[in-house]
């Protein structure tokens, strides 16, 4: 058995980025890029994982585009298999959501499991619902929409039918979700692990995933294209997104072949300049223009990009005199962007640590723990013994002593520092009295 098809997600159309209608048009134009490419290349038929819309409310406009897109692909005779994501699911208070409405017209198959008492059951598409349909003999595509938390649970569940369901005749199994995977992104959270997904493996042979905006893949099984637009700016990262096509082949020993391919998107630059050299405002002015042209002569885009300026390091002057609108308009300038966004992420001189770069790096060490101990009134008064407690502290814990010895020279260490602090108050209240206090008390 052979085939092709596509496989998109996380279109999010009417997303209207920086309240941009230019930005609104770039996620509709991605979607019917890759719309096109599956006509152009005569796929049999399209995947779509979730998240078609950016919202559960969506204004005419955005649906007369979703609709433009499908209605070609029906002309075209290529069916598309969808689920919901997150962004798009119904209201508890509504009937039915956006998706829903075009699986009633025909211009999509929306997949989900039916629930009865707890079990999954699968049941095949029909009626404008079911768990699984049959694009082709021998290939079986199955679907849920996201279930946010209760995904594994779900998950376990469908692994458990597919387990009994009757495979007579099927020769290639995808799988659509709207769900993430484990540490695909630093610190986020929510993502199945590879071990929940694995009662699945036995019985699917192509798992598509959306919702993560980052591709990825894993083990020749699990596939997420990315977003076809640039949905934050971190997503800039991430040029090679867009969407898979698939060629499948049953008779070879891999079965399929999946090429990720990069639709045309609107460019977006992020310049990160530091201030630390910057010793006056103008300076800053001077040198933060020169870098900026530099980097327009290497990444020269076309059209108009969204561009970023941030600004970081240690702000050698006071920080009123920082001013960030004539440095947007020099952005803007330079560049003639759709957006521009300046942030300022330094640090005020005030919290910086100044430092001899001449020193070696024990006595560059003691200066800044010195000096940073200073700046605590707790600490002030004793700063170079505290200075001497701190690195005899980091001496052990580098030459690896045990907690113990840590805690026990830190403990001991602060609690003579205090009573010697202490003992000098002491002496200090209880200074001789001067000849002339002692006449004052008679």
């Amino acid at each position: 058995m052979r085939a092709t098809f596509l496989h998109m997600a996380d279109c999010h159309l009417g997303h209207r980025q920086y309240n941009s209608k230019d930005r609104q048009n770039d996620f509709t134009r991605a979607y019917l890029d890759i719309i096109q490419a599956a006509i152009d290349h005569k796929v049999d038929f399209v995947v779509l994982a979730g998240d078609l819309f950016e919202k559960r409310a969506i204004d005419a406009l955005t649906l007369n585009h979703a609709i433009i897109g499908l209605e070609r692909l029906k002309k075209a005779d290529i069916p598309c298999i969808a689920v919901e994501g997150n962004h798009e699911l119904a209201y508890y208070r509504d009937s039915i959501g956006w998706m829903h409405f075009l699986a009633e017209r025909e211009l999509l198959m929306l997949l989900n499991p039916q629930f009865d008492g707890g079990r999954v059951t699968l049941a095949p598409y029909e009626k404008r619902q079911g768990a699984y349909v049959e694009p082709l003999p021998g290939l079986r595509i199955y679907g849920i929409r996201y279930y946010g938390s209760a995904t594994a649970q779900v998950v376990q569940g469908m692994a458990a039918g597919l387990a009994t369901a009757d495979k007579d005749g099927v020769e290639y199994t995808i799988f659509i979700a709207h769900t993430g995977i484990e540490d695909v992104l630093p610190r986020d959270t929510g993502g199945l692990s590879h071990r929940k997904l694995a009662p699945l493996r036995p019985h699917v042979d192509y798992l598509a995933l959306g919702h993560i905006h980052k591709p990825y893949t894993f083990d020749n099984w699990i596939f997420n294209p990315g977003s076809p637009e640039t949905c934050t700016l971190t997503e800039a990262a991430w040029p090679q997104r867009g969407y898979y096509l698939v060629d499948v082949d049953t008779e070879t020993e891999t079965k399929h072949c999946p090429v990720l391919h990069a639709n045309r998107r609107r460019p977006f630059e992020r310049l990160h300049f530091k201030v630390d050299h910057c010793e006056t405002a103008v300076d800053l002015s001077d040198q933060c223009r020169r870098f900026v042209e530099r980097k327009r002569r290497e990444h020269r885009s076309a059209g108009a990009p969204v561009v970023e300026l941030r600004l970081s390091g240690v702000l050698p002057f006071d920080r009123s005199a920082l001013a960030l609108e004539p440095l947007k308009q020099m952005v803007e300038e330079i560049y003639r962007p759709l957006i521009c966004l300046v942030r300022n992420a330094t640090q005020a001189a005030e919290f910086a640590v100044a430092t001899d770069q001449q020193l070696s790096r024990r006595a560059l060490e003691r200066q800044i723990v010195a000096d940073l101990l200073e700046r605590d009134s707790r600490f002030r008064a004793r700063s170079e013994e505290w200075t001497e407690l701190t690195l005899a502290i980091k001496q052990l814990a580098v030459t690896g002593a045990s907690p113990t010895a840590v805690l026990e020279e830190l403990a001991n260490g602060s609690q003579r520092l205090i009573e010697e602090r202490e003992n000098t108050d002491l002496t200090s209240h209880s200074a001789p009295l001067t000849s002339h206090t002692r006449g004052a008390q008679c």
